[in-house]
């Protein structure tokens, strides 16, 4: 039994540090003297920053970005702008929050499926989307229950050329993997905080292109959505509209603080390092144990399920110390930036031991 743990479970929940929750301790001192000062120095002078910091960090520019409380709150919120006619393709095991707004409001959906439960085939979801006349592909870059990641460049340059909108979740890779919304062709690009990004919980970003609003204009609005002139509040519809009034400060603080982590060590560099570990997790892996998908670096990100359909397994290697989750009778292994190759060893022996 080990009293040291190690952690293998971001793609549940990101670890925060000590330095990326400072400015959130520091802002809540002075919110016990000087409540309104603090809310107001921030929301004047800091936000703006933030939010150029975020931009910088998805290579997108501020006037396309929106801070939201989550993915759900930014897709739900979307939802309400389009007219509920559109043809849309969605994976049928994708992250539930993703489904059941369109099942909810009607959508004509198709579905695609997995033909060996970890493999979304790209030939078979563009063939889709030909056949069906899709208006809408939504679905997500990194899927929760597999591991498995996208080629968003091939699909949004795609999606493009057939006139597609092209919608994206980037909670399991935002953080983990370098997301260019404009370069790859996406629309609107939506992400909680609170995994790979290591911010945690009660923040998310929203990203929408400029062709999206102008077709889509928001029929939802905020604080932010106003702007004062000649003495009035007028409405003013862009992307801010999706901003809930009143944000999370605390939280945006902690996302600024570990955006700039990220851009400081890069996120080429987080990703290269990540995949360093997945391999020689994947090399190593002792026989009679199985995984989901092949045992190569196609397709995958920062996670690897290993089959478990007793839990006995993931039982043996949680009173070691190793913390990971069960799904759907596999074990989610996420490794991230700080993770080790030690650490890899440690698990890869626990695993025969």
């Amino acid at each position: 039994m080990s009293t040291s743990k190690i952690y293998l479970n971001t793609a549940s929940c990101g670890l925060l540090s000590p330095e990326t929750i400072q400015p959130s301790v520091e802002f809540y001192n002075a919110m016990l003297t000087e409540s309104s000062a603090a809310a107001e120095h921030l929301r004047d002078k800091l936000l703006p920053g933030i939010r150029d910091t975020v931009a910088e960090f998805i290579k997108a520019p501020a006037q396309n970005l929106a801070f939201i409380p989550n993915f759900s709150f930014g897709l739900n919120s979307l939802v309400q702008s389009l007219k509920g006619t559109e043809r849309v393709l969605l994976y049928d095991q994708d992250y539930p929050s993703l489904l059941e707004p369109f099942r909810i409001n009607k959508f004509p959906i198709t579905w695609i499926d997995s033909p060996d439960g970890f493999t979304i085939a790209t030939d078979r979801l563009k063939a889709l989307i030909i056949e069906q006349k899709i208006e809408l592909l939504v679905i997500s870059h990194v899927q929760w229950l597999t591991g498995f990641t996208l080629d968003l460049q091939d699909i949004g340059t795609f999606c493009r050329n057939h006139k597609v909108w092209f919608i994206v979740d980037a909670t399991q890779s935002l953080g983990a993997l370098p997301v260019d919304p404009i370069n790859q062709s996406i629309d609107v690009l939506i992400s909680s905080n609170y995994k790979w990004m290591n911010a945690g919980f009660g923040t998310g970003i929203m990203y929408i292109s400029d062709q999206f609003l102008a077709t889509y204009e928001p029929v939802v609005g905020g604080f932010a959505s106003y702007i004062p002139r000649e003495g009035q509040m007028v409405y003013e519809p862009s992307v801010r509209s999706y901003e809930p009034g009143h944000l999370n400060m605390h939280g945006l603080l902690v996302l600024n603080a570990a955006v700039k982590h990220k851009l400081s060590k890069g996120m080429n560099s987080i990703a290269e390092h990540n995949r360093r570990l997945i391999d020689a997790f994947l090399k190593a892996l002792p026989p009679g144990l199985a995984i989901l998908g092949p045992l190569t670096l196609t397709n995958r990100c920062s996670i690897v399920m290993l089959q478990d359909s007793t839990g006995e397994l993931h039982q043996h290697i949680s009173a070691h110390g190793f913390i990971a989750i069960r799904r759907n009778g596999n074990i989610r292994i996420s490794f991230h930036y700080h993770n080790t190759e030690a650490e890899v060893v440690k698990l890869l022996e626990c695993l025969v031991a």
